[in-house]
């Protein structure tokens, strides 16, 4: 037999196997994120777990929380609406050893879902779910490394030759904690996690890692504390949930937080069942700005792998479209931002239900076109709303009759207040105002008009030079006294340097038929 028959066809497969790698290795982490659009979780399925009964099979698992194990035609229906990237996320505990030895019956099913989805050239994120929630053995951390890391390696072995469609992610929303948040430990464990996937070789060496935040918060993860692994092949991106403002997004109508004071008075946290002033969108844009600044801009992609509302808690239908339009237009209009929709799909044991998987329904037509026509493109863009400004405004009406602007790093000049007067002819009008310096001490000042003459109730506007004062990071007014003759309508700073902020009203209106 010439030996060129055998010679020839093993140079052919190991050059295109070299080029291949190749090819991964061009491909930074911002590229492969703008690829990957928006992202869709198969929720309530893989993840499911239990402490209360045994879980004997895949089936009876997959099958805990309602939902059918995803199949061809419901990955098919999901890429339809527009995702390009499903994140899987799977639970292991039911299904490893003390060692963290996976059993193959469990293995094989996972391979059998990652399968359909590469194959409809979707992005897939792998990773280990509830195996870190709050009574779970990762949340012991360093004492279980040597299985965290056994599991990984089984995994990595197991999908080494997989293309790069496929993203593995270190955990799942766990809180390490030692008197405060543990960094040390989820520094370490992310670090085994990278250094357990370069090495075993294959696909693995060029893959997007996606590494876990700090429980997976964005204020814990822009913490000064939070380090990323180091990679030798430099193909990261961070992993974060989104579920702000809480009050909306994950507050409970029916099971409210109470809370009692030191004089065992009992207070209830209400919900907010609407979403959509001008705080809210504020807020949004000043956490992605975040993003962009911290990770971004330093080549380190941002996937918001959780981001939904509950749907069962009676929140306002246009604010959860609202909420999610804004969300996902933010991210489609962000370079290296993108957004996974946690989506439970019944409402038998599910909280944020948007689509019905295994009927193939929608419970809100407006959402799943919203969906469709920012995967096209066809969306208001927020990026075309923002402007530069020297000014911030708020007119949210605060407890105790305060207003608040929180910000960072910009000098404030001047502080205007607007204010309501009423019911007496003479008023003296007392403020205390509220600021940290640059070391984040606390700044007072007192503000004091003395018997402000008044022909009639009205409106007033006051200003405070704080030019020469260190006012770096929050502004907070309030009455401190004649309460009862003072309302607080507005608060707006001057800073010395300009600013990202959005036309509110112009974006608002804009977005108005793609809600109602």
């Amino acid at each position: 037999m010439n030996v060129l028959y055998i010679i020839l066809p093993i140079i052919l497969l190991v050059s295109l196997m070299l080029d291949y790698l190749y090819e991964m290795k061009e491909k930074n982490s911002l590229e492969i994120v703008r690829k990957m659009g928006m992202g869709y979780n198969l929720a309530n399925t893989f993840d499911s777990f239990s402490y209360f009964e045994d879980i004997e099979t895949p089936e009876e698992q997959i099958r805990l929380n309602g939902n059918i194990p995803p199949n061809k035609e419901m990955i098919k229906k999901i890429k339809k609406y527009g995702f390009k990237t499903i994140r899987f996320p799977v639970t292991w505990m039911h299904f490893i050893d003390d060692k963290g030895n996976i059993k193959s019956e469990w293995m094989e099913r996972v391979k059998e879902v990652i399968d359909i989805i590469i194959k409809e050239n979707l992005y897939c994120i792998l990773n280990i779910h509830n195996d870190g929630d709050f009574s779970s053995w990762l949340i012991k951390g360093m004492e279980v490394k040597d299985k965290y890391i056994n599991l990984w390696s089984q995994i990595a072995n197991e999908f080494k030759d997989y293309n790069e469609y496929l993203i593995f992610e270190s955990m799942n929303d766990v809180y390490f904690f030692e008197y405060y948040f543990d960094y040390t430990t989820l520094i370490n464990l992310n670090q085994a996690f990278v250094d357990t996937i370069r090495n075993s070789g294959g696909n693995n060496i060029e893959r997007l890692l996606l590494i876990a935040g700090a429980n997976d918060e964005l204020g814990l993860t822009t913490s000064m504390y939070y380090k990323l692994p180091i990679d030798k092949s430099n193909k990261l991106a961070v992993s974060i949930h989104y579920f702000i403002p809480f009050e909306f997004v994950l507050s409970n109508y029916f099971d409210p937080y109470n809370w009692t004071d030191f004089d065992d008075i009992i207070y209830t946290d209400e919900p907010n069942l609407v979403w959509g002033n001008s705080i809210d969108y504020y807020q949004i844009l000043e956490d992605f700005e975040l993003m962009k600044s911290y990770f971004v801009d330093k080549g380190i992609p941002v996937i918001l792998n959780e981001v939904g509302v509950l749907t069962e808690e009676r929140k306002e239908i246009e604010s959860i479209r609202e909420y999610l339009y804004i969300l996902f237009s933010l991210s489609s209009d962000y370079d290296g931002i993108m957004c996974c929709l946690w989506d439970t799909s019944n409402k038998i044991f599910g909280d944020m239900n948007f689509y019905d998987r295994t009927n193939d329904i929608w419970y809100d037509e407006k959402i799943k076109n919203n969906f469709f026509q920012i995967s096209r493109g066809k969306y208001i863009k927020p990026k075309d709303f923002f402007i530069n400004t020297t000014f911030e405004s708020t007119d949210i009406f605060f407890n105790f009759n305060s207003l608040v602007i929180n910000f960072e790093n910009k000098k404030v000049l001047k502080i205007f207040i607007n204010a309501r007067l009423t019911g007496v002819l003479f008023v003296d009008f007392d403020l205390t105002i509220q600021t940290f310096n640059k070391i984040f001490d606390i700044v007072q000042i007192d503000y004091r008009k003395e018997n402000i003459k008044k022909q009639y109730d009205g409106t007033y506007n006051f200003i405070i030079d704080v030019s020469r004062i260190e006012c770096y990071y929050m502004v907070e007014a309030f009455v401190s006294w004649g309460m009862k003759y003072i309302t607080l309508n507005n608060l707006t700073l001057e800073y010395e340097e300009s600013f990202l902020s959005i036309d509110y009203k112009s974006l608002k209106n804009a977005i108005y038929n793609y809600i109602y």
